[in-house]
């Protein structure tokens, strides 16, 4: 117990990802959709692993590396809980139209970083790219937890607005989960249900 609090009190990628990773796995087999894990650094947010299904069936693989804050569901659940993110002068000018369905606007993006904080979870529906949509949570409402997302991405046929709901619902009981396997449960819970 006490060499796994010291691995994983340093939040390094390899540390998380030996306890995230095969949560991960499991969800993309059960779903049939690639789940992923991002991270915040320093002002953005990064896809550092996705798990794909092992089914042989197509998928949506939503890539690697940065995401913008106001056009991705992983980056937009950190921001919800991150708001100091959104107050710096680096967000003027970034808030690039990616498709019709993208948020352009500071108004606009500060209600839906509201409404992702009453609801849980992030969703993220052509807003990026045509025909792509997905959803994330982060893995604590506080502290490192508030700086990691896991997600999951599809065809917008696929994941309709009931099964984004499904899917949110979810990610939310794996992110208590794997909050409390990294050893910040009960802390993280009571302020979960505050």
């Amino acid at each position: 117990m006490r060499l796994k609090r010291i691995t994983l009190s340093d939040h390094s990628d390899p540390a998380l990802l030996d306890v995230i990773a095969p949560v991960l796995a499991n969800a993309a087999s059960d779903y049939g959709a690639a789940f992923f894990l991002s991270r915040l650094r320093g002002h953005w947010v990064e896809i550092i692993h996705v798990a794909t299904p092992q089914t042989g069936v197509s998928y949506l693989h939503p890539g690697m590396g940065k995401r913008p804050l106001h056009a991705c569901s992983c980056a937009k659940a950190i921001a919800a809980l991150s708001p100091d993110l959104l107050s710096h002068d680096e967000l003027n000018g970034q808030l690039k139209r990616y498709t019709e369905r993208t948020i352009s606007n500071r108004e606009d993006l500060a209600a839906e970083l509201d409404a992702i904080r009453a609801k849980g979870y992030a969703e993220c529906v052509e807003e990026l790219e045509r025909g792509i949509s997905s959803v994330a949570t982060t893995l604590a409402k506080s502290g490192i937890g508030s700086t990691l997302s896991i997600g999951a991405t599809a065809s917008v046929r696929v994941f309709t607005p009931s099964m984004r709901k499904n899917i949110g619902q979810t990610l939310t009981a794996m992110s208590h989960e794997l909050s409390c396997a990294l050893g910040w449960g009960d802390a993280e819970e009571n302020k979960r249900s505050a």
